[in-house]
């Protein structure tokens, strides 16, 4: 037997062993495929020509499309192409539900369009030392910590309590070398210098910046590190011993190669049992929240635990003063605000409790924010300050005022709007407080729209600092400004709401990230009463016209107005026997190969072909672009194949026919 045969009946063999594993999973019921049309128009984008990019999507414009028509119901803008792309690559993607592909993905797109040829782009080169950027004055002092001619979007920042003077920020880089964008600042803020983190072996971009500080000054950056193709998301971690200035990879936490929205939180509190602990947390699409700790640095991780099932994003995680470690996250379907609790450093998890059930669920759609839309996203903190309220448990999150539809871009008058809540526990998470707004005064913007907060608790007084995007300046609710707000009694009261951003931001009009955006989330950190929140700015006023990112130092007891003011079948459950007869007109003439006339493989066609009345009644809800004669022949030879829904045949099918494709005179006698 020739090396061909070899290959083909190894291919075979390998694909049955996929029918039988996959056989053992019951049925889905059948539903409709999707029509192209269906997709708005807006979300396709332009890809270069003759490139790696336009490659892929012209092989996926061409094929028939095979997704349900439930894919719709993600209004993640998206193209029909991609989609189908990431479905190929990421299997475990849902098919159904208002959260199915990763929220990354729309970075991934984004850094593909950058990068057509889908290699990664070398480091940024120059400039990238401690340079002097601006000198913080007072509350409007905005600093530019980009200051590149990139886009950036989603930041974080963090702060070294044991030494204030060092301040760590970072942000998501896709339009040039892909890199986690690092700044760090060693004198209080004043000035900021900036690098990125490295790319480790197998990845081309990095996406959702989350970062913090260990007792001895080490900073810590987690992200997202993703392959050029998007086909592995990977939650990864790097170390800086020089206060942020140089980064080394550490390890790669996840065990999964489809996850979305990492946060980590390390326990920095002196008197913890557990102080040093690095705690990861995040969610795989469709599959709910899963966690990880590392008890030496992130040279090893524990066993990854799966703190929920059901579809949910938008993690964040804090410790106490005994230790004690909360994650807190929005799950999808049931609009529940949940959070667990471990007492024994995360080896354990308590059964999670419910803050709230939410108005909206996963996202909101704004005029503001009605591309990408507004995260349903939750930050929460604890007191673990010597103060009265120590060990009190806070979380705020956005999420609309009221039910029913979005806004949406043209819901200017619309009467329900995006608010920033919170709501509080004294008990350790058990119980929680009806949320309420965060304001001073909710009548001073009764038509704006609060989203992308983000909160902070100071450690050595308690008081709740908490950051947000606003739209009370425009009466269009389309332009943003970022407003800081306070409070010193456990949220019973509220004040210094102050303007931080100088001025205003408009993602709704040309030359906007219209795919990201604002992006998920921004960052705030908080010492002492002085905080410092981190924002996407792209003001009209900066000659770089492209997303950068922004802070502000905000003094509570120097507030002041801003300059300028203003996610098969099981074998017992198949249809068995011979079918009725199946409708042959009913499958695609586009999904027949050519073959010469007079070969091996066109003389054994035919003779499939007029077996095809075997072929079960269900057989075409698999859109798998095969053949009739194909499909025949595999079930000739396997017959324990799936004969309903949508995967019955495995992806290694299309190879084996392309091989026979390839070989038409080489095929196998038995």
């Amino acid at each position: 037997m020739n090396n061909k045969h070899t290959l083909f009946l190894c291919a075979l063999s390998i694909f049955g062993v996929l029918a039988r594993a996959d056989a053992q999973v019951p049925p889905k019921p059948p539903v409709e495929p999707i029509q192209v049309a269906t997709y708005p128009s807006g979300w396709d984008v332009q890809v270069k020509e003759k490139t790696r990019l336009e490659t892929i999507k012209q092989i996926y414009e061409r094929r028939p499309i095979r997704m349900l028509a439930t894919d719709i119901e993600d209004r993640s803008p998206l193209p029909a192409w991609f989609r189908a792309y990431l479905r190929d690559n990421l299997p475990s993607i849902p098919i159904s539900g208002r959260y199915q592909y990763p929220r990354v993905a729309q970075e991934i797109l984004e850094w593909m369009l950058a990068h057509p040829d889908l290699q990664a782009a070398p480091p940024t080169s120059g400039k990238m030392s401690a340079k002097k950027l601006a000198k913080i004055v007072k509350v409007g002092g905005n600093i530019n910590l980009t200051n590149l001619d990139e886009r950036n979007s989603e930041s974080f920042i963090a702060q070294d309590h044991n030494h204030p003077e060092f301040l760590i920020a970072a942000s998501n880089n896709l339009s040039t070398s892909g890199r986690q964008r690092q700044f760090f600042s060693t004198d209080g803020g004043q000035t900021w210098g900036k690098t990125e983190l490295p790319l480790v072996a197998g990845t081309a971009l990095h996406s959702d910046p989350a970062l913090a500080f260990s007792l001895n000054g080490t900073a810590w950056a987690a992200t997202l590190g993703i392959d050029s193709l998007g086909t592995q998301i990977l939650v990864q971690l790097f170390k800086s011993i020089d206060h942020g200035a140089t980064w080394n990879f550490v390890s790669t936490v996840s065990t999964d190669r489809n996850n979305d929205k990492e946060l980590m939180w390390i326990d920095t509190y002196q008197g913890s049992p557990f102080k040093d602990f690095i705690y990861l947390a995040w969610d795989v699409p469709g599959s709910g929240m899963r966690f990880r700790r590392s008890t030496d640095g992130g040279v090893s991780w524990e066993p990854e635990t799966i703190l929920s099932t059901e579809s949910a994003i938008g993690c964040h995680l804090a410790t106490g003063p005994s230790g004690e470690i909360y994650v807190a996250w929005p799950a999808i379907n049931s609009r529940e605000l949940r959070i667990a609790k471990s007492i024994d450093g995360g080896a354990t998890f308590q059964a999670p409790k419910v803050i709230t059930i939410t108005n909206s669920s996963y996202e909101m759609s704004i005029p503001a924010m009605c591309q990408r839309n507004a995260l349903l996203y939750t930050s929460i903190g604890v007191d673990r300050s010597n103060g009265p309220r120590k060990g009190t448990v806070y979380a705020a999150w956005t999420d609309l005022d009221g039910t029913g539809s979005d806004p949406g871009c043209a819901g200017t008058s619309s009467g329900l709007h995006s608010r920033v809540f919170i709501s509080a526990s004294t008990d350790g998470g058990k119980m929680w407080s009806t949320p309420r707004t965060i304001q001073v005064n909710p009548a001073s913007a009764p038509v704006a729209d609060q989203f992308n907060q983000w909160m902070d608790i100071d450690p050595d007084n308690g008081n709740i600092h908490v950051m947000f995007y606003d739209t009370r300046d425009d009466l269009t609710r389309r332009k943003t400004n970022v407003y800081y707000i306070a409070s010193k009694d456990g949220g019973a009261t509220w004040s210094d709401e102050t303007r931080v951003s100088s001025e205003q931001t408009d993602e709704t009009t040309t030359g906007a990230d219209s795919g990201n955006q604002y992006g998920d989330y921004n960052g705030i950190a908080a010492f002492r009463d002085v905080a410092f929140p981190s924002w996407t700015d792209r003001r009209s006023s900066n000659p770089i016209t492209r997303e950068q990112i922004f802070t502000a130092a905000v003094n509570r007891s120097k507030t002041a107005e801003p300059e300028g003011t203003p996610m098969n079948a099981n074998v017992n459950s198949l249809v068995t026997g011979v079918s009725q007869e199946v409708t042959l007109t009913a499958y695609p003439r586009e999904w027949e190969a050519t073959i010469p006339q007079g070969t091996k493989l066109d003389l054994l066609s035919k003779k499939l072909r007029a077996e095809a009345i075997t072929l079960p009644a269900r057989d075409l809800e698999d859109r798998s672009p095969l053949p009739i004669w194909f499909r025949v022949l595999l079930r000739r030879r396997f017959p324990n194949l799936p004969k309903s829904g949508r995967y019955q045949y495995p992806r290694i099918a299309r190879r084996i026919l392309q091989q026979l494709l390839d070989n038409p005179n080489s095929v196998p006698d038995r």
